[in-house]
């Protein structure tokens, strides 16, 4: 993620911008079927194993949040507060502040967030070892390819990457930390109220998706070979600990296909109608 994009959304981009696919792929004209058949096989796969853990699903939050003066009304992270503990959640939203990256492959005006909070208690090394066993040993994804930015708060976590063969001291690039508050983009802290002050401790998830030797990331934000694919919440008392995952940038690392843009608009336009109102956000994606 861009340094800044979560903030731009809090400072009212909307003012300044002119589905239904997790119950089953919608038809859009010029939709990516290879994709979409990918991303369902995605979403089946992390049912699959959440399931298998103990955790159950539960039902997603409307997109349309009825804030209006915050992301034009729309739903852009997944609630951390209102998901209980041993549950996950398939979160359709839509962030107004990237139709200014829509040339951006990894980068959606309709997408999904994989939210888990798993039933055990937490901490920084339960949810950070949850992460690296989805990524690695259930969906396959290749640990060296994989790295992490965070803050220095992190170091209580090192114990878990560096038993698991990836060494904190070259996966884990730290940002400053009076940075990393300033921006607010879940590369070191999130708040769930994205006008509060309390926030989580939280890990950047990258992926290296070309096809590259480039090291993990030395300076922030990554180069383009390096797509977030989700965040390990370590730390914080606003809300439980857990993880989530972009599920269509995991289908992207997985599969190599991303559709573009104008591809998913029509699966916005739907998801939104579906619900009954029209957010004023929704003025920059037409």
């Amino acid at each position: 993620m861009e340094l800044n994009r979560r903030k731009a959304v809090q400072l009212g981009t909307a003012a300044t911008l002119s589905s239904m696919l997790p119950g089953g792929a919608v038809a859009t004209t010029g939709q990516s079927d290879e994709f979409e058949a990918a991303f369902q096989d995605t979403l089946t796969r992390v049912r699959d194993i959440f399931s298998g853990l103990g955790v159950s699903e539960d039902q997603p939050l409307p997109i349309v949040t009825g804030i209006s003066d915050y992301n034009g009304g729309l739903r852009h992270d997944f609630d951390q507060s209102a998901l209980p503990t041993g549950s996950f959640v398939v979160q359709p939203l839509a962030r107004v502040a990237d139709v200014n990256e829509k040339n951006r492959k990894d980068i959606l005006p309709l997408f999904h967030e994989v939210g888990c909070h798993p039933a055990q208690v937490a901490d920084g090394q339960v949810t950070t070892r949850l992460m690296v066993r989805v990524l690695t040993e259930d969906l396959g994804l290749d640990p060296s390819r994989i790295a992490f930015v965070s803050v220095p708060q992190s170091t209580g976590v090192r114990p878990a990457l560096d038993e698991m063969g990836l060494p904190f001291s070259e996966k884990v690039l730290l940002r400053d930390e009076t940075e990393a508050l300033a921006a607010r983009d879940a590369s070191g802290y999130f708040f769930p109220d994205p006008f509060g002050e309390e926030y989580l401790i939280t890990m950047g998830v990258y992926y290296r998706v070309e096809d590259t030797d480039e090291p993990a990331p030395a300076t922030y934000p990554p180069s383009a070979n390096w797509t977030e694919i989700g965040e390990i919440i370590i730390g914080g008392e606003v809300a439980p600990l857990g993880i989530s995952i972009g599920a269509e940038r995991l289908t992207y690392a997985l599969t190599g296909e991303f559709p573009a843009w104008d591809q998913r608009l029509g699966a916005l336009f739907a998801q939104v109608e579906k619900e009954g109102a029209e957010p004023p956000g929704l003025t920059a994606f037409r």
